[in-house]
């Protein structure tokens, strides 16, 4: 094993690192004063079962950090297997990354992608964490939307790209 080299940084190393980690794939959406917005992490935990605590990692430029502070609820969607243009549009720059998109309501106006979502989470925002260049978004698990489609199989992000996991017929 090698340590960081002269002409890497730290941060690239640490890059890397976590390239290897297996990471699901999960699209956050919130609606402030009516308007959605959303973004697609990696960064997602579960903290806690009593209550049911969820953790999402926003960066501070993003631009979803604003509407998901005022709003103070959010939907963590666990992507399906087949869904990369789901979490490649949410990963964009575009100004509606909901255009072409089967949206429902959730809770308090909430845009919900549950045609895309093995399962959905609708949350309540517990406390937030300053965490470097992100924050760390705890929320209250307030309810959870299961889909059955495709055998239950996830999406996946390693080595810098797209996976799926789980058995087709819902064996992982």
């Amino acid at each position: 094993m090698s340590s960081t080299s002269r002409g890497e940084s730290v941060a690239d190393g640490f890059r890397d690192a976590m390239a290897g980690l297996a990471s699901g794939v999960c699209v956050v959406t919130t609606a402030a004063g009516g308007v959605p917005a959303g973004l697609t992490t990696t960064a997602v935990m579960s903290v806690s079962l009593d209550p049911p605590l969820v953790a999402v990692g926003v960066g501070r430029t993003s631009r979803t950090l604003a509407p998901l502070r005022a709003a103070r609820r959010f939907a963590v969607h666990v992507l399906a297997h087949d869904r990369e243009d789901v979490a490649a549009a949410f990963a964009s720059k575009a100004p509606d990354k909901f255009i072409g998109r089967v949206v429902g309501a959730g809770r308090a106006g909430v845009p919900l992608l549950t045609e895309d979502a093995r399962h959905v989470l609708e949350c309540e925002t517990w406390t937030e964490v300053e965490a470097g260049d992100h924050v760390l978004l705890v929320g209250r698990v307030v309810a959870v939307h299961a889909s059955a489609r495709d055998g239950g199989r996830a999406l996946v992000h390693f080595d810098r790209a797209f996976h799926q996991l789980g058995a087709a017929d819902g064996r992982a």
